[in-house]
This record gives structure tokens, C-alpha cells and sequence, in this order.
């Protein structure tokens, strides 16, 4: 871990930063071994429309942490 920056406003975004990228891998993760069981159970996918629901709340999920980032990386 780097250094954190003595503005405390600084550092807070860092540490938020950190935790949020942690989920980033957590979500992925989570997402591939969901898609791999998709494939390992033989669910098709309807027009490529997901039958997993558990898969698009992780996918929204994901989409959200990336949109924190994005924000709190443009401050």
C-alpha cells in the first residue's frame, strides 16, 4: 500500500479508493464463477438475455463501484 497523503480529505479518498477497488475483484470474481457455473449447469441464455439474476445484481453492483470510482477519482 502507498503512502497516504497527510491531507485528511486526501487520505480518506484513498483509503475509499482501496476498499472500493477490493470490491471491484470481489464482484468480478463473484460474476466469472457465476458465469461458470451457468456454463457448467447448461443454462442457455434466452437472446442473450441472462436467466441468472443473482448475475445481473452483481453486474449492477459492479457498475455502481465502477461510477464511485470514476467520481471520486475526478475530485
Amino acid at each position: 500500500m502507498t503512502p497516504i497523503e497527510h491531507d485528511p480529505d486526501i487520505a480518506q479518498a484513498q483509503v475509499f479508493l482501496h476498499l472500493l477497488n477490493a470490491e471491484i475483484d470481489v464482484l468480478t470474481a463473484r460474476i466469472e464463477a457465476t458465469e461458470t457455473d451457468a456454463r457448467r449447469t447448461g443454462s442457455p441464455d434466452r437472446l442473450g438475455a441472462r436467466l441468472r439474476p443473482e448475475e445481473d445484481t452483481l453486474r449492477a453492483q459492479l457498475s455502481e463501484a465502477h461510477q464511485l470510482v470514476a467520481r471520486l477519482t475526478a475530485r
